[in-house]
């Protein structure tokens, strides 16, 4: 399991970006973008200044995709802002001399949008989101945030109980392990001198809990096994989730966003069922059927060979090339050639991921490895396609 912030620090800069955000609802037409070294996201209201922007990578994808733009072309684009590269015209083109192409074509495609509206999410000086009018705002990752410690605490766990947090660009997250549910897993297909790793493995229940400002998903509480001896954690599928999805957004002559009580009095109603969607995910029966899942795979042998099956179970997951060494190695190094010891590896590798989106995302890959039907299961260890 990747390591993020401290509880503190977390608490701290979340503090920190909801004061320092700003939601910002704007005519399509009125929104350019311009190029000058840094591309920037202008907003032409009726001040005669414009409000200026730097724009995220996030930001530029769902502006892409609002523009109908394939991101490929667009990343493109932005690198060769005039195209000059890739159209192969003259030397002495001169049509956009002034104005690279890109914020031409871009802006114009925004122009004839006329009549509709777009909620740009800013922090620190950053245009990090680009959204619909009709996106929930009211789900703040600050409110997330105690409403969760509030829930953690009811569960009667504690800040020590909270194994890693973070807040990235795209998501909020929070993994919480009980000590009061615990089980083993006992390895059944280790090599012959294998010691001590054929004692049990002890694992506990836990929920990962994240949520998204950016679009990047929804208010989620999702079931996870935490191993101790090794950290590795698995992410099941969502246990529960409230998309960022409501009533159209007002705004004042500014572009603010107004909270009105209809809206404020739903958004807390979303909260307060944090406390539910956690006592789900540390329900008794579902660990218990859960852990013996695990227990099963722990009982199916490897039986093609380890590289081809590793190499399959990669491209069945959506692994990379470079994440799919990682598992290899692992799967070697802990010589348990099971679908749990593959599972194991998976969840390992995850720890080595270059971000923590990335990270928990490949922990939640392994835990597909107990959703799985047998069939599938049976496939996987014999290397199919």
């Amino acid at each position: 399991m990747k390591q993020g912030r401290t509880l503190p620090d977390l608490a701290e800069e979340l503090r920190r970006q909801a004061d320092a955000k700003r939601d910002i609802l704007a005519p399509a037409e009125q929104i350019r973008l311009t190029t000058d070294g840094t591309t920037r996201l202008s907003l032409f209201g009726s001040n005669t200044e414009a409000e200026r922007y730097e724009v995220s990578d996030l930001a530029h994808g769902q502006i892409a995709d609002y523009a109908g733009i394939p991101k490929l072309f667009y990343d493109r684009l932005r690198a060769d802002g005039d195209m000059r590269s890739l159209l192969h015209v003259a030397r002495d083109w001169e049509m956009f001399e002034d104005t690279p192409l890109f914020d031409v074509l871009v802006s114009h495609l925004l122009k004839k949008k006329s009549g509709e509206r777009r909620l740009v999410r800013t922090l620190d000086g950053k245009a990090r989101a680009f959204l619909s009018d009709s996106y929930c705002v009211d789900l703040d990752n600050f409110d997330i945030f105690r409403m969760a410690a509030a829930a953690i605490e009811r569960a009667g766990l504690g800040p020590e109980h909270v194994v890693s947090c973070e807040v990235t660009e795209k998501r909020l997250y929070l993994k919480v392990v009980s000590p009061k549910l615990e089980a083993a897993v006992r390895p059944e297909n280790l090599h012959a001198g294998s010691g001590m790793l054929r004692e049990p493995q002890v694992v506990q229940a836990g929920f990962v809990l994240s949520n998204s400002e950016t679009g990047q998903g929804a208010l989620s509480v999702r079931q996870v096994v935490y191993k101790l001896l090794c950290t590795n954690l698995w992410i099941q599928e969502e246990t529960t989730r409230q998309r960022h999805v409501g009533r159209a957004l007002q705004s004042d002559d500014a572009g603010g966003i107004y909270r009105d009580d209809t809206r404020l009095a739903d958004a807390q109603a979303r909260l307060l069922r944090i406390r539910d969607h956690v006592a789900e995910a540390l329900d008794e029966a579902r660990f218990r059927s859960l852990v013996a899942r695990m227990q099963e795979t722990a009982g199916i042998r490897i039986e093609g060979g380890v590289e081809t099956v590793v190499e399959s179970a990669s491209q069945r997951l959506g692994l990379s090339a470079t994440e799919k060494d990682r598992v290899l190695a692992h799967l070697i190094e802990g010589v348990d050639l099971s679908l749990w010891g593959l599972s194991n590896a998976v969840t390992a590798a995850a720890q080595e991921a270059a971000s923590y989106d990335r990270a928990t995302e490949i922990e939640a890959i392994g835990g597909r490895f107990f959703s799985m039907s047998d069939a599938q299961l049976r496939d996987l260890a014999l290397g199919r396609p």
